[in-house]
């Protein structure tokens, strides 16, 4: 009983850390998205002409966040795929052991090696969870440093809308890429907000 809601418990574990997953990936996809509106808006600029000079300022730094999102996505990436294989390796230790426990129980021809081996999956499994703990704690913090970019990116895109507004003839287009901009920094600290949470709910 007790080994199947250990199993249950680090079935959900690998639900969570693929639900993550996914969620990185929906944020790699935006921030490609924030970094093509940022090209756009810095091409609209140019044909603002000297007026829209702060739009094009705000566009190329906007631009910069969304290259240092994606740079961080991709370290979130790589940890997810470390903490997917460690709680593979989690389970099939737990498996394991659960089966050598039920041979030692029954003492069906248990030699004298078992609780050496039992010993070691019990340390094994204990390093695996130590260690997963680690990438936890380690995602969070990446997620929560690309929140705080967002937090910029949200920052630069309002003042992009400001800037808009001088843009002379170009004003209306420079104000539908500014909201573009913004649409989309939102988008992606919502998806970074549902990935931190996911971990929060994961390591308690």
């Amino acid at each position: 009983m007790h080994s199947n809601i250990e199993m249950a418990a680090r079935s959900a574990d690998l639900h969570a850390i693929v639900r993550i997953g996914d969620g990185i990936r929906g944020v790699v996809d935006t921030a490609r998205e924030v970094n093509l509106a940022a090209l756009n808006a810095m091409l609209s600029s140019r044909r603002g002409g000297d007026n829209a000079v702060g739009f094009r300022v705000a566009s190329a730094e906007l631009r910069e966040i969304s290259h240092r999102l994606m740079d961080a996505m991709q370290d979130l990436t790589v940890l997810v795929s470390s903490m997917v294989s460690e709680v593979a390796q989690r389970q099939r230790r737990q498996r394991n052991h659960d089966y050598f426990q039920r041979v030692e129980g029954e003492r069906a021809r248990a030699n004298g090696n078992l609780p050496d081996i039992l010993g070691r999956q019990e340390g094994d499994m204990a390093r695996l969870s130590a260690l997963l703990g680690q990438r936890r704690r380690a995602l969070h913090l990446k997620a929560s440093r690309a929140l705080r970019l967002c937090d910029q990116g949200l920052t630069l895109s309002r003042s992009a809308l400001v800037e808009a507004a001088y843009g002379g003839a170009s004003a209306p287009a420079l104000k539908q890429v500014a909201e573009q901009l913004a649409q989309s920094i939102r988008s992606v600290a919502e998806t970074l907000g549902r990935v931190r949470a996911e971990l929060e709910e994961a390591g308690s």
